[in-house]
């Protein structure tokens, strides 16, 4: 099995090394994904025992934010070594995690990449975020007899339909697991359907209601737009979302000018584009942001947050975030992804979540005119905050019987 896995992916990474180099979304140190390690960074990691902490994206580096600290604290004599896949996730992580983990790029999935991973860091624990599943990798840790887990977990729609598909072939590999920390029972059960034993599957909770924003530098983020500030965030926006959010700005400010409007696309090199179609309709106080790791000083700062990948795309981004700040939120119908997260914050009244352009448009127009109304948004959101939290301490418990 693992023979055919390799050579399928081998294939798969054949396809995308163009794309990756086309699209720049390759980093400094990426060779080392395929096992290329720098003589430096192997005397940093072997200068202590290690705990192997990984990660996707930019939401799975926020979790590890709070959740190393923790970690540390509970294991103070081990060193945490995290990989990161993706090119913002590792920048954000060489940033946010810079004297509390040693940071990687996590490897490819090739049975002598994981080797020389697992060689290498000799981890005495493998913790993933959310439900990475890497079978070469996780038949290393396994057959060197390191135990390993999976913290808030969860298994996506389309994710799930997908791993049915291949449920024969993940049965053995998700049996290796020694304990699944699931964000819902939904998670939970979805992931025992797969093949995991039902007594290492626990429901912990979703660990983003702990990670609390911290302000690097809130004086560096200019968003006063008027003498009464009122700033309207748009985050993490996608393709075609950009668009609707201008236009509504572009209605909005004709009765409140007063209003200023900031666009944080979800992938910075999206930035010159959606300048370009502000300069199209002649508007003016509306700032584009193209760096990493902005967004939460920005959220801190609005009035009025957008979060996107839920008008046009779909699956929906992290809207715990503009909610720690007290803020009122307006998402679209397409949150699949988040299906839990957004359910809590209906069920408080701590969102407002619309079927299409044309509410979207009557939901930004009535909450940019009613002050109050944001505010009791805002301080709805902050309750069921309060009333999530804890996820975070429920799974450190449930790692401490792994390490001996």
């Amino acid at each position: 099995m693992f023979l055919i896995y390799d050579v399928i992916f081998l294939l798969y990474a054949v396809i995308y090394l163009p794309y990756l180099l086309l699209t720049s979304r390759g980093y400094r140190g990426y060779g080392m994904r395929f096992g290329i390690f720098p003589l430096k960074l192997k005397e940093q990691v072997r200068a202590k025992a290690n705990i192997w902490v990984h990660a996707v994206s930019v939401g799975e580096v926020m979790v590890l934010d709070g959740f190393i600290g923790q970690l540390s604290r509970y294991y103070p004599d081990h060193q945490v070594i995290a990989t990161v896949t993706t090119k913002t996730g590792y920048e954000l992580a060489c940033e946010s995690l810079k004297g509390k983990a040693l940071v990687m790029p996590s490897p490819v999935d090739f049975s002598f990449t994981a080797r020389r991973f697992v060689s290498l860091i000799e981890p005495k624990m493998y913790i993933a975020v959310e439900t990475e599943i890497w079978p070469n990798l996780f038949r290393e840790l396994y057959l060197r007899h390191v135990p390993f887990a999976v913290i808030n977990g969860r298994i996506s729609d389309v994710s799930f339909g997908r791993y049915q598909a291949i449920r024969f072939l993940l049965k053995g590999v998700l049996n290796q697991v020694s304990v699944w920390c699931m964000q819902s029972r939904k998670d939970a059960d979805r992931v025992i359907g797969l093949g995991a034993l039902p007594s290492r599957v626990i429901v912990t909770g979703n660990m983003k209601f702990d990670n609390g924003p911290k302000l690097s530098d809130p004086s560096s983020i200019d968003t006063a737009g008027s003498k009464d500030g009122l700033c309207w965030v748009a985050g993490s926006t996608h393709p075609g979302e950009d668009e609707i959010v201008l236009d509504v700005y572009s209605k909005i400010i004709k009765d409140h000018p007063q209003w200023r409007l900031i666009i944080v696309p979800r992938h910075v090199e999206r930035a010159a584009s959606i300048r370009q179609m502000v300069l199209e309709r002649g508007l003016k106080n509306v700032k584009v942001i193209d760096t990493v790791g902005q967004l939460r000083n920005l959220y801190a700062h609005a009035s009025l947050v957008f979060v996107g990948k839920s008008l046009c795309v779909g699956g929906g981004q992290n809207i715990i975030e503009p909610a720690f700040y007290g803020k009122a939120i307006v998402i679209g119908p397409k949150t699949a992804n988040f299906r839990d997260i957004v359910a809590c914050f209906k069920q408080g009244h701590g969102i407002v979540q619309v079927e299409d352009a044309h509410s979207f448009e009557q939901a930004v127009r009535d909450l940019c005119a009613d002050a109050g109304r944001r505010e009791a948004l805002g301080i709805a959101a902050r309750g069921v905050i309060a009333a999530n939290q804890g996820a975070t301490r429920r799974s450190i418990e449930c790692l401490a019987g792994l390490l001996k």
